[in-house]
This record gives C-alpha cells, structure tokens and sequence, in this order.
C-alpha cells in the first residue's frame, strides 16, 4: 500500500461509528480509503447515515493535519499493519470483523500463529496467579506465542511468565499503544516489545474506556489457536473472550479451581459448556495436536532429587501439586513444628516447591 492510501486507512480508522464492517464496505464500494474520503458529500451521507456522517465531517474538517496521525506513529516508532499487507497475522484475517489497521510497538513474527491465549481475572487468588504464570512459562518453552490484555493479574501474569521463559508474547491493548493501561504496566510493555509485540486498532491517543475492551477480547482469541481461561467471575470480560474464541472456531479451555474460590465460577461455567479442562500445558497441546517435549523429565532425575538430605526427601515426597498446609505436612511427616518450618525453606531455596500465603506449599514440576 502506499503512503497516500494509508493516510486514508487511518483517517477512516479514526471516524467515531466505523468499525471493520463499515470500513470493509467503504472500501468495497468506492475501490480506495481514498476515493470514499473524496467521495461527494451526499453520497457519503446516504452511506454512513447522519451520526456517522457527522462524526466523519467533524475529523474531515482537520483535513490540513491528516498526516498528522502517521507522522506520530513514525515518531512513537510503531510499526502500522493494514488488512491488505502481506505480514497482517493471518488467523486474525480469518475471523469475521478483522481489525482494518493494527498499531504495533514491536513485530509479528514468524511462528506467531502457533499461540495460545491466557485471560482471566483482574484479581486473581494467589494460586491463579501461580497457575497462570506457570502455564504461560510452560506454553512459551514448548515453543508457543502467548496472548494476553496486559491487564493486571491473570493478563500480566501470563506475560511474565512467558518472558521467563524466554518466549514471545503479545499484548492486546483497549486503548492507543500510546497509552499504557494499567499506567504500573510500562515496565512489562517495554519488556513485551523487546521481545515480543504489544498491539491496538484504536487510533493514537485513545483512552481506554469500558466500550472498548470487548473489541480488544476478540483480538485476543482472533490471534490465537485456543483460550485459556484461568479464575473468572461468571459475568467475567474473560468469558468474553471465550465467547468470541468459539465465534471463530478456536478451541476454549479452562483451569478448574476450589468450589469455594469465586474465581472458579468462570471457569466451571465454561468446562460444564464443553470447555476442556486443563491441568498442564500437556493437555492443550494434545488437544491442539502439537507435539509435546518432555522438557522437565531432567529436573525430576535421581541426580537433582540427590540434592535433599533424608528429612528434606521425606517432607518433599508428602506434598503434591495442590497446596498443602504446613499442619497437615506437619502431621503427615510427625517432625516438629520447628524442623518443618527450616526444612520447607530451604526447599523453596532449592527450587523444589513454593510457598503461598496462609502457610500453603505446594510441589513444583
């Protein structure tokens, strides 16, 4: 495309009432972005209807600055993709409303269809977070793109840990990429971009309001093979996105969780209407038929567990990969309360289990 065209593209990308649909039909209609911007007036109104056409005259009428989102995309150093170009991701192109124009600080890349997406609640239990980033970390190893909002809890923690890993990640934003939300997430931006891309539709400045995060879930599932959903409320944005994951004839998973999170509703909701439940990255995989690597088979040898001394082995053996509490490992081992307490810290030091709030261990892969 060449710049001219483009200018359009994003001029039209900026008229309040035009979404894909709309855009998609102008261009149809009228062959260019271009030719429908200078397209007689009436004829414009006739097509867009009163409201929409007064919101375009109103952005039309800044004509002399219509460079001017172009130039702060170049300055910004944000890559911009059209529907039309060559690198635009080609499993978004697949679903129904594709976004016309992505704004991207950082790049796809090849190998970028092979991703799987991670949402959940904004407030997660202590478990959901550790369940999100381990999965996430788990994914990218085998070598998967992860997906996510870059929204606080189960969203950033799923972007952690794919970073942990040294994978690629992608962040879908409801705002302008010019416009960090949550603000306390500019350090995992600059992280994601690196290494990865952190993506908008919304035009340069864009605040992000409630409207806008539905049209931002869609992308989320649109980019990804499945959905993962861990901890959700049963009216959760998350749900969302599940919902539109099914739209577009991508697989929907879901991490189950205690009756008595709230948390788990969501996820429960979701498996009861024929979600997959998931308890490791090996059963996305194998749903997904991708092969797995048995990458942790060297961290469960004989020679690490020759690291722990008899007492450290004994209280190691007695927990599992749900969280148990330091009474009921007390119990189960009948060592002191002191002993147990030294012996479950210099575990966690070792990197054999992990510890939780409320005195909760649990065992690590």
């Amino acid at each position: 495309m060449d710049q001219q065209e483009l200018l359009y593209w994003l001029a039209w990308n900026r008229v309040p009432g035009v979404g894909p649909a709309r855009f998609f039909k102008l261009l149809e209609d009228f062959g260019s972005m271009e030719d429908a911007w200078n397209a007689p007036l009436d004829t414009l109104e006739r097509v867009l209807g009163p409201k929409v056409f007064r919101q375009w005259k109103n952005i039309a009428s800044q004509q002399e600055n219509l460079e001017l989102e172009y130039l702060k995309a170049e300055a910004g150093g944000y890559r911009i993709y059209c529907y039309t170009d060559t690198d635009y991701p080609a499993l978004l192109k697949k679903i129904p409303d594709p976004p016309p124009v992505l704004y991207c600080l950082g790049s796809f890349a090849y190998g970028d269809d092979a991703a799987i997406a991670i949402v959940g609640t904004r407030n997660p239990s202590p478990m959901g977070s550790y369940h999100a980033r381990e999965l996430a970390r788990d994914l990218s190893a085998q070598g998967l793109t992860l997906v996510s909002g870059m929204a606080r809890g189960i969203d950033s923690e799923a972007h952690w840990g794919a970073l942990e890993a040294g994978g690629r990640t992608i962040a879908v934003l409801g705002s302008g990429i010019d416009v960090c939300y949550p603000p306390e997430n500019e350090a995992l931006m600059d992280r994601i971009a690196a290494s990865g891309a952190v993506i908008s539709e919304f035009a340069l400045g864009t605040q992000p309001v409630p409207k806008n995060f539905p049209a931002r879930n869609r992308i989320i599932s649109g980019l990804s093979l499945g959905v993962v959903v861990v901890e959700a409320t049963d009216d959760s944005g998350s749900l969302i996105t599940a919902g539109f994951a099914l739209e577009q004839g991508r697989e929907v998973f879901a991490v189950p969780g205690s009756i008595e999170n709230e948390g788990s509703r969501g996820p429960h909701k979701l498996i009861r209407q024929g979600a997959k439940l998931v308890e490791s990255a090996k059963d996305i995989l194998e749903d997904l038929a991708i092969p797995y690597l048995d990458l942790a088979a060297e961290e469960v040898s004989a020679g690490r567990m020759g690291q722990l001394d008899p007492v450290e082995l004994q209280v190691y053996r007695c927990l599992t990969r749900e969280p148990s509490h330091i009474d009921q490992i007390i119990r189960t081992t009948q060592l002191g309360v002191a002993q147990v307490n030294a012996i479950l810290i210099q575990l966690e030091m070792k990197g054999f289990i992990k510890s939780f709030p409320g005195q909760l261990y649990l065992k690590l892969p």
